[in-house]
């Protein structure tokens, strides 16, 4: 259960505005100023609001995020009680210098970041890639490279696909050593004026 100090959103369509001015103007995103009423990073509560926007078309719309003490975020079931610990790595363009890996091995060099701080570190997370300009990526080699290598519970990657006036488009994946050769995915499209979203599951 959570505790009753924990501050967790209630109001999934509202929050989804609230994120429009930081979303459009990603400097928010890059630099991880705190937001002023949550303890979360900026992209550490957007991608946590990606993320559940598919489990709410999965599971129902009492999927939502908290924010927490100890890592990046809890997503929580209110109907079930069900919390799932998050643990966030960036994979962004930040305009430091850095020369990030196209494709998957950007996606790939993320998560071997927090492989290597080892099992107790990864206990009980699911593990969370956010990124952009990756390009054209192939999903079975991230599942592939990654497989048996990690002690998350399961790995989400959460990537910019499109943006502009129209809208924006991102991918979540989630890669679990329990399916196998398979992974997940679904296509968040988010519409213009941030008032709305579409789900759509990724076959190919």
């Amino acid at each position: 259960m959570l505790s009753p100090k924990t501050r967790a959103v209630t109001d999934f369509k509202l929050v989804l505005k609230d994120f429009e001015p930081m979303v459009k103007d990603p400097r928010h995103l890059w630099n991880g100023r705190d937001i002023s009423n949550f303890k979360l990073r900026p992209r550490e509560a957007w991608a946590n609001w990606l993320i559940c926007a598919v489990m709410r078309h999965l599971h129902g719309d009492k999927v939502t995020f908290a924010e927490d003490d100890i890592g990046d975020g809890l997503i929580v079931d209110l109907k079930t009680g069900t919390i799932i610990n998050t643990e966030h790595v960036s994979a962004l363009n930040i305009p430091k210098g850095k020369n990030l890996a196209l494709g998957e091995q950007r996606i790939i060099d993320a998560i071997n970041q927090k492989i290597v701080r080892g099992t107790e570190y990864a206990e009980g997370k699911r593990l969370v890639v956010f990124f952009d300009g990756a390009g054209s990526f192939v999903r079975s080699k991230v599942r592939e490279t990654i497989f048996g290598t990690h002690n998350f519970v399961s790995v989400f990657c959460v990537g910019l696909l499109e943006s502009g006036p129209s809208g924006y488009t991102y991918i979540a994946t989630e890669f679990r050593d329990s399916y196998g050769d398979k992974s997940v995915s679904f296509k968040i499209e988010i519409n213009g004026d941030f008032t709305d979203w579409r789900i759509t599951h990724v076959t190919a």
